[in-house]
């Protein structure tokens, strides 16, 4: 008797699955990178961006929101340059293998 009580709840589970997966697999790629972007958007945090030379930092700005931008391979993988604005100076582009991320914590 106690089973029968779960059963409505792990198809209700096996249900949302499904659907999700139905979902997410109708989608464009195009509309699943802009929800991507828009959740970006939404959960954004300010960062630290930093330009590395010699292991030493020389120079960093602010990025509010964490909105930068960078080219994408065919395998996804980040190519080329970020692209952001920052608070200091506006619009900022660096080589990926010079850059260093950092999360600023409040």
């Amino acid at each position: 008797m106690k089973n029968d009580r779960y059963l409505p709840q792990a198809l209700r589970k096996l249900a949302l699955v499904v659907v999700s997966i139905f979902i997410m697999t109708a989608c464009t790629e195009e509309t699943m990178n802009k929800w991507s972007r828009q959740a970006d958007n939404f959960l954004g945090e300010d960062l630290t961006v930093s330009y590395v030379d010699g292991g030493k930092v020389v120079k960093s700005w602010t990025v509010k929101d964490g909105k930068i931008t960078t080219g994408r391979d065919d395998q996804g993988r980040a190519i080329g340059y970020y692209y952001f604005w920052s608070i200091e100076t506006g619009y900022v582009q660096l080589p990926i293998e010079r850059t260093l991320i950092e999360e600023i914590r409040k």
